[in-house]
């Protein structure tokens, strides 16, 4: 035998029962916190059968942990970015968003301009795309309409790495649509979203879309701060389902929410998932809402950690899982749209990256939003 591998075997040897001395432990934290029951002795069995890789046959999150997870933050932008984005209605190219701070809001460029050239050329979707594609920045030639008629003005707007915001929006005016992207539900988010619709709502906002691409959930309690306020009576919004009384919590509407009257859209993707997802399906459930996009991840199980023995290994399972008011199961099936985008997985990744840059151009190739305005619009 190879001198280096007997080594390589008695370690792995020495691991698995080392690994087995914590099954007891594991059984027990399935006993007291597991969101599934089991019949007495099943995961001890499975466990003796398969190893702790079998668990994931009772309970597809379950996972032995070998220490303390790493926090892997969000890379940066790679490219730099100007910090508008325009759009394209009745036939004209505008600037639907101007983010605080960046290139385009220094050059001077303000939500709401019209766009006449870039570079000196007629502003279109395509030369906008080809002109905006050259990574030193672009000139624009703008109309703002102001209370003396229209101003024309020539701005340089350049790009610099900038972080695209958690949490934005921005008015549609001729369609009376308001436009609200929230990438995860943080503590504060349900407060800073109806911040946000009241502004859109004071400008003229009649109808909303939600962006809720990419978001991985987060607070289910800020999720139901936003349904609160869109809910036409009194009632059940998010609920939090478990076989422990620790685990269970249905968060609720206790009267008609302000922005009942509002119309809605939310748009979603395969990475929609946790608290997300459900609030989805509520506001579908609850308002009405039109569901544009791809199905959401299907991830809606609540898990938690929890340490075995005196090592430092723990294991994670499911606790509990979030459910929309009707109570339809969401976890491997995820929320379905009502208008398919028609984007496959990659397509998805594609313009999720898009998004993340930002790129001037996303909103003119993004299929999901373009339908969403369609339907509101009627």
């Amino acid at each position: 035998m190879n001198k280096l591998r007997l080594p390589l075997l008695l370690l792995l040897a020495f691991a698995a029962c080392s690994e087995k001395k914590l099954y007891p432990d594991a059984a027990k934290a399935f006993e007291r916190h597991s969101y599934r029951e089991y019949p007495a002795g099943e995961v001890m069995k499975t466990l003796a059968n398969k190893g702790f890789d079998g668990l994931a046959a009772l309970d597809r999150h379950a996972l032995l942990l070998k220490g303390r997870r790493k926090v892997v933050e969000a890379p940066a932008s790679r490219e730099p970015v100007s910090g508008l984005l325009f759009d394209y209605r009745g036939g004209v190219i505008h600037v639907a968003k101007v983010f605080q701070n960046s290139p385009a809001a220094l050059a001077g460029i303000k939500d709401g301009d019209r766009v006449l050239e870039i570079d000196g050329f007629k502003a279109s979707p395509q030369t906008v795309t080809e002109r905006s594609d050259d990574s030193f920045g672009f000139t624009l030639k703008t109309e703002r309409l102001g209370p003396k008629g229209p101003a024309l003005a020539v701005a340089q707007v350049e790009r610099e790495r900038m972080a695209l915001p958690l949490i934005f929006g921005f008015y549609e005016p001729a369609s009376a649509i308001g436009y609200v992207r929230v990438g995860m539900f943080v503590q504060g988010s349900g407060a800073t979203v109806l911040s946000g619709v009241e502004a859109l709502s004071s400008l003229g906002a009649k109808k909303i879309i939600f962006d809720l691409r990419g978001n991985g959930g987060g607070v289910p309690e800020e999720a139901a701060t936003l349904l609160s306020a869109f809910a036409p009576k009194a009632g059940p919004l998010l609920e939090l389902k478990s076989r422990h009384k620790g685990y269970r919590k249905t968060l609720e509407a206790t009267s008609r929410g302000k922005y009942s009257y509002l119309r809605t859209a939310v748009l979603t993707d395969g990475r929609t998932s946790m608290a997300a997802e459900v609030f989805a399906q509520a506001l579908k459930e609850v308002a009405g809402a039109k569901l544009v996009g791809g199905t959401t991840a299907g991830r809606v199980s609540l898990t938690r950690a929890f340490r075995l023995g005196k090592t430092r290994k723990g294991l994670e399972l499911t606790v509990a899982r979030l459910f929309p008011p009707s109570g339809l199961e969401l976890e491997e099936k995820g929320a379905v749209p009502d208008i398919d985008a028609g984007l496959n997985r990659d397509q998805e990744a594609a313009l999720a990256e898009a998004w993340n840059a930002p790129l001037e151009t996303v909103l003119l190739s993004d299929r999901a939003y373009a339908r969403a305005m369609e339907i509101l619009s009627k």
